[in-house]
C-alpha cells in the first residue's frame, strides 16, 4: 500500500506536551528559590536606608521577617533537590512545591506590610509580583485566587488595625506620623485601587500566558526536532566516513544495516539488490532478520506489485502486518515479531539498484520524518553500494590483467634467456664462426631489442612479486645503513666512469626500519640509478638518509640531470610510461622502476614525493615509518599491475 500518514497518538502527543510545559514549570519554580536568596539582605538594606533618610518603623520586627524568609528558603532548597531527584515530570509534587512557596511568601508579605504601616504600607504593591508570578507558574485561577487573597488580606488587616484588633505600626518620616488608620475613607479608597490593581494584574497575565505558554510548546518542540535530526545527520555522517574506509562490497553492507539500526533504534534492516534484468530481487544483506532472508529469499518482481510500486520511487510503510497479501514473506516476519515495516528505493544516477528495508517490533513505528530520513540515507548507501561494486568489478579485472601479465611474462623469460646466449655465442665467433660487420650490426641490434626485453620481463616479474599478497616482511628488519654501503660499492664506479660525483650521506645511530629488506634495497637502487642514468657528465648524485621525526624515516635522492617535464608529473608512477625527455636520452626502457618504487612506498605505509624542474634536475623523497604500519598492505589501492 502507499505510504500512510503519519500515525497520530493522541495521548502521546498530550502526554509529550504536559511534559513541556511541566519542564518549563520546575525550572521556574527552581528560579524562584534562587530569586529568594536577595531578598533577606534587601530588607536589611532597605532598613539601613530608610533609617538614613530618617523613616522609623518596627525595624527588629522586620528583621524577624528577613530571618524568616530566609528559614523557609533554606528548606524549599532542600525540597527543591529531592524534586530534581526524584519528582521527574510529575504534576503534582511540582504544583504543591509552587503552592508552599507563594503561600509562605504571601504570609512574608502580609507581616511586612504589618510591620510598615498597613493599608498605608508602601510595600502593599508588591504583591502584585506574586500574582504575576502566581499566573506565570500556576494555572489561570490560581492567579485569581492569589488576587483575591491578596486583596481578603489586605482588607482584614486594615479592619483589625481600625477596630484595633491588630496593633497597629505607623511609619514616620522626620518626626511626622504618615498614619490613614483615623481616616477610613482613604483606607476604602487605597483598598479600592490595590483590589483593582491585583484583578487586573492577574487579568492581562493570565490573558498573556497562554500564548507565552503555546510559544515555549513551539520552541521545545522545535528544539527536540532540531536536536534529533542533528543526531540523525550525525550519526548518518559517521556511517558515510566509515563507508568511505572501504571498497569492500561486504564490509560496506555490515556497516549500512548495522549504522542505520542504531541511527533508527530498529531491530532489522535489510538490503536487497536487482538482478541485471530487474526480474528479480535478492536479500544482499539481512540485519536482524531470520538467516533464511539472506540464504534462500528470491522476490520475484513479477509477482509483487508492492515492489514494482517501490521500485518505481514510491516508499511503504505500515505499522500493521496483518496485511500479508500485500508482499512476499510477510508471514515469515509477522512470526518474527515485526510490526512496522518501512521501504524505499535505492537509487543511483535515476537508475533503481535495489531496494532498502527497516523493520521494527513496535506498530506503528515509521513517521513521515523517519521516511523522510530514510530516503535521504538510501541515496547515500546507493551510492556506496555502486562504487563498492564497481571496486570489486575493476579488482578483479585488474588481477586478471595481472595474472595474464605474469604468465606471458614468466613464459617469455625462459626462451628470451636462451635468445641472448645464442646471440651472445654468435657474437663471440664460437657458434658459427667469424662474422662480417653487417652480420655484426645487425645481431648486436637484436641483442640489444632482446636485453630490453628481457629486462622489461624481469621488471614485470619484480614489480608482480612486490605485489604479491601471499609475500609478507612481518617481524623483518630492514638494516638501512648495510644497504647504503652496499648502493655506495654498487653505483661508486658507474658514476665515476661518466664524470658524475655520487655521495651517500647518513647519521651514525641510524635505526633500521619494519619491512622487506630486498624490496626497500630495490626500490632505492632504482632511484639511484635513474639519477645516474638521466644527468650529464660533470653532474652529481646525492643519497640521503635522515629522521625529519622520531617516527619517520626520510630517503631522499637528489641529481642535477635532465629533469622532468611538468605535464609529465601527473603520470610519472604510472606503469609503462617514460617522460619525452628521457626517450630521447635513453632510446631503452621500460617505464616500470617508478611505479615499482611508490608501490614499495606505499605497502610499507610511507609516501613518496617528487620535485622537479626541466634541466636543472630531480629530487625524490620518500618516508617510512620507523614503526610498522597499522594498516594491511593488502589493503591499499593501486596493489595490482
Amino acid at each position: 500500500m502507499p505510504m500512510e500518514r503519519e500515525p497520530l497518538h493522541l495521548s502521546e502527543e498530550l502526554r509529550k506536551r504536559r511534559e513541556i510545559i511541566l519542564r518549563e514549570l520546575k525550572r521556574r519554580t527552581l528560579w524562584f528559590i534562587q530569586l529568594r536568596w536577595f531578598v533577606p539582605p534587601s530588607i536589611l538594606a532597605g532598613i539601613v536606608a530608610a533609617r538614613l533618610i530618617g523613616v522609623e518603623f518596627a525595624a527588629v520586627s522586620l528583621l524577624l521577617v528577613a530571618i524568616f524568609i530566609f528559614a523557609y528558603n533554606v528548606l524549599f532548597d532542600f525540597w527543591s533537590s529531592k524534586l530534581e531527584a526524584g519528582a521527574g515530570f510529575r504534576a503534582e509534587p511540582i504544583k504543591r512545591f509552587t503552592y508552599w512557596q507563594v503561600g509562605l511568601d504571601y504570609v512574608a508579605m502580609f507581616l511586612l506590610i504589618h510591620f510598615t504601616g498597613g493599608a498605608a504600607s508602601p510595600l502593599i504593591f508588591f504583591f502584585i509580583f506574586h500574582v504575576i508570578f502566581a499566573a506565570i507558574l500556576l494555572p489561570p485561577r490560581s492567579a485569581y485566587g492569589f488576587a483575591g487573597l491578596a486583596a481578603a488580606g489586605m482588607a482584614v488587616i486594615a479592619a483589625a488595625e481600625y477596630l484595633h484588633w491588630l496593633p497597629h505600626h505607623a511609619l514616620s518620616f522626620q518626626g511626622k506620623t504618615i498614619d490613614l488608620a483615623e481616616r477610613p475613607f482613604h483606607i476604602l479608597v487605597n483598598l479600592g485601587f490595590f483590589t483593582a490593581s491585583v484583578f487586573i494584574t492577574a487579568f492581562s497575565t493570565t490573558s498573556i500566558m497562554p500564548m507565552f505558554r503555546k510559544r515555549i510548546q513551539n520552541l521545545s518542540e522545535l528544539s527536540d526536532a532540531v536536536v534529533a535530526l542533528n543526531n540523525k545527520l550525525n550519526a548518518l555522517y559517521g556511517i558515510t566516513r566509515s563507508i568511505s574506509s572501504t571498497n569492500r562490497f561486504e564490509q560496506v553492507l555490515d556497516i549500512v544495516c548495522s549504522g542505520l539500526a542504531d541511527t533508527l533504534s530498529v531491530q532489522g534492516i535489510s538490503i536487497k539488490l536487482l538482478d541485471p534484468d530487474g526480474g528479480e530481487l535478492r536479500y544482499a544483506a539481512a540485519y536482524g532478520l531470520p538467516p533464511a532472508f539472506k540464504q534462500n529469499k528470491v522476490v520475484e518482481v513479477a509477482k509483487s506489485p508492492l515492489n514494482r510500486r517501490i521500485i518505481e520511487g514510491e516508499p511503504f510503510v505500515t505499522g500493521n502486518l496483518t496485511q500479508r497479501e500485500m508482499f512476499q514473506f510477510g508471514e515469515d516476519l509477522a512470526a518474527a515479531g515485526f510490526k512496522s515495516v518501512l521501504f524505499v528505493a535505492l537509487i543511483v544516477e535515476n537508475r533503481v539498484i535495489g531496494i532498502l528495508g527497516a523493520y521494527s517490533l513496535e506498530a506503528d513505528r515509521f513517521g513521515v520524518d523517519e521516511v523522510d530520513f530514510f530516503r535521504l540515507a538510501a541515496g547515500l548507501v546507493a551510492v556506496a553500494l555502486e562504487n563498492a561494486q564497481a571496486f570489486e568489478a575493476i579488482d578483479k579485472l585488474v588481477k586478471e590483467r595481472s595474472w595474464f601479465m605474469m604468465r606471458m611474462a614468466h613464459n617469455l623469460r625462459a626462451p628470451l634467456t636462451a635468445i641472448q646466449s645464442i646471440i651472445n655465442l654468435v657474437l663471440k665467433g664460437d657458434y658459427l664462426g667469424g662474422l662480417t660487420e653487417d652480420q655484426r650490426k645487425y645481431l648486436s641490434r637484436v641483442d640489444q631489442r632482446s636485453q630490453s626485453m628481457l629486462t622489461m620481463v624481469n621488471e614485470l616479474m619484480t614489480l608482480a612479486e612486490a605485489r604479491n599478497e601471499k609475500r609478507r616482511s612481518v617481524g623483518e628488519r630492514v638494516p638501512l645503513r648495510q644497504i647504503a654501503g652496499r648502493l655506495q660499492e654498487m653505483f661508486q664506479p658507474e658514476a665515476q666512469g661518466k664524470g658524475i660525483s655520487f655521495s651517500v650521506s647518513m647519521a651514525d645511530d641510524f635505526p633500521d626500519i619494519p619491512g622487506d629488506p630486498e624490496m626497500i634495497e630495490q626500490m632505492i637502487e632504482n632511484l639511484v640509478s635513474n639519477g645516474i642514468k638521466y644527468t650529464n657528465p660533470g653532474g652529481r648524485v646525492d643519497l640521503n638518509f635522515s629522521r625529519p621525526t622520531p617516527d619517520w624515516v626520510q630517503i631522499q635522492i637528489s641529481d642535477t640531470g635532465i629533469g622532468i617535464p611538468q605535464d609529465a608529473m601527473p603520470r610519472l608512477f604510472t606503469e609503462f610510461f617514460r617522460a619525452e625527455n628521457a626517450k630521447k636520452l635513453q632510446e631503452m626502457g621500460t617505464g616500470l622502476g617508478l611505479a615499482f618504487v611508490k608501490d614499495v612506498v606505499n605497502r610499507r605505509g610511507g609516501r613518496i614525493t617528487v620535485q622537479s624542474e626541466e634541466g636543472k634536475g630531480t629530487t625524490f623523497t620518500a618516508l617510512l615509518p620507523i614503526l610498522a604500519p597499522v594498516q594491511d598492505p593488502s589493503e591499499r589501492k593501486g596493489d595490482t599491475i
